[in-house]
């Protein structure tokens, strides 16, 4: 009488055992038919799947390195709410009975049209105080990152990096009333035009190492392009001193002066959620960069991209599946190098220390560059999006089935020289099957 239940119990554990292989042999062969499919000819690509434990279902070269683009991003996320968890303190601020006296700290939301809420130059225009400005130093980070595209150099996805960007380190053209209105105006003296007809469209063009601009008609427009510090290192604080000429008020400011923490104070401009969550949403390479400069501040003491990279590699990846190169915030850089078990181990990582809550928000598609896929399974995935050079197409991020499963996933394709979207469907065709089936 005892051994029946038994033999039952053992039946039911084999048939609940194969089932799970068998589901896992379904997926790789998933995996292996796209790798056979011949829109991935020639192309590289790594797969992993994890449950909510962080045991690995399904791989497909998951410990081989791939270029990851901008899912580069999940890393600044993650070094962003390891330094400022609360808030970013992108100014310091000392006050006297007589002078107010800020040093920038690399804050990306300063006078950025995307951001209303600008304390510190409302601070500066409505104090009775006399203003000066430290500069901020530039010694532990270069104006464009470590294996950055050299030929992009004007295009809007690739401003420069500075201590104290401003309107988003970018010139915006308009056109209106049969004219061109430059924003900052400081650069309207710099735009050359050539006749634009009534009616179409403008593309502008500029210098590769000055702030000259040329106006040409097209017929895309193009009407947004990062201005360099090449020619000029002080012109970031030339544009403040020149935006607030305009409203009658003046700023002085000084060198670096190496001031002790003692004097300092931090002044913060927002929570960090409010930044980290439109620069992965919208995927802003500017927005990265400055991030990770941020939390070099805390990190090594200085605003260091690499600096801040190594000292996180050496204290918090120490552990991880392989070693990988991360060299910038953005994954603008050809160098970076992550495995697919990398950024999951990243992502398990990332849940573990900040919470569900905190990192869904962050990844959330809403507006963001995933929102033409996955439709109707919006409450299922939570992901990073990367596009490259046309030949790097990523996905990382985490799976909800409709069975109530929590998944970390990571999909990588290299060197595939196909339609980024064709690429996307056939990746969303496979992790949609997961949603609906496991």
């Amino acid at each position: 009488m005892t051994r029946r239940p038994i033999y039952i119990l053992l039946l039911w554990a084999a048939i609940i055992l194969l089932s799970g292989c068998s589901s896992h042999l379904m997926l790789s062969k998933g995996i292996q038919k796209l790798n056979n499919d011949s829109l991935f000819n020639n192309a590289h690509i790594g797969f992993i799947l994890q449950d909510d434990a962080g045991k690995t279902l399904v791989a497909h070269n998951a410990s081989k390195l791939f270029i990851p683009a901008s899912n580069t991003k999940l890393f600044t996320t993650y070094a962003v709410l390891r330094t400022w968890p609360d808030s970013l303190p992108g100014w310091f601020v000392h006050h006297t009975p007589d002078t107010l006296y800020l040093k920038p700290n690399g804050d990306p939301t300063f006078l950025h049209p995307t951001f209303s809420q600008q304390k510190v130059f409302q601070q500066i225009l409505h104090t009775k105080k006399i203003v000066v400005v430290e500069k901020a130093s530039a010694t532990a980070f270069t104006r464009l990152g470590f294996g950055w595209s050299w030929n992009s150099y004007q295009e809007w996805y690739m401003p420069e990096r500075s201590g104290m960007p401003i309107y988003g380190n970018v010139v915006k053209f308009e056109q209106i009333n049969g004219g061109i209105r430059v924003t900052p105006g400081y650069f309207q003296s710099r735009l050359k035009v050539n006749s634009i007809p009534q009616g179409k469209k403008m593309s502008i063009s500029r210098a590769m190492d000055s702030n000259e601009f040329t106006a040409n008609p097209a017929a895309a427009s193009a009407s947004v392009r990062p201005f360099t510090q090449k020619e000029d290192a002080d012109l970031n604080y030339r544009l403040l001193a020149d935006t607030l000429s305009k409203l009658n008020k003046q700023i002085q400011f000084v060198e670096n002066q190496n001031r002790g923490d003692s004097f300092w104070k931090p002044y913060y401009t927002y929570k960090t959620t409010e930044v980290l969550t439109p620069m992965m949403h919208q995927s802003d390479n500017f927005m990265a960069e400055q991030l990770l400069l941020i939390a070099g501040s805390k990190l090594v003491g200085k605003l260091a991209d690499r600096l801040a990279i190594a000292a996180l590699q050496k204290d918090d990846f120490s552990n991880f599946p392989q070693s990988f190169v991360w060299v910038d915030g953005s994954g603008l850089s050809r160098n970076n190098n992550f495995s697919p078990q990398v950024l999951t181990a990243l992502l398990y990582k990332m849940r573990q220390s900040f919470g569900w809550e905190t990192i869904r928000q962050i990844l959330q598609k809403d507006e963001s560059t995933a929102t033409d896929y996955y439709k109707g399974y919006e409450n299922h995935i939570w992901s990073k999006t990367g596009t490259l050079g046309g030949n790097s197409t990523t996905l990382s991020g985490y799976l909800l089935s409709k069975k109530g499963k929590r998944y970390f996933f990571s999909f990588l394709v290299n060197n595939h020289h196909q339609n980024q979207v064709s690429i996307r469907r056939a990746v969303e065709k496979y992790l949609v099957n997961i949603i609906e089936n496991y």
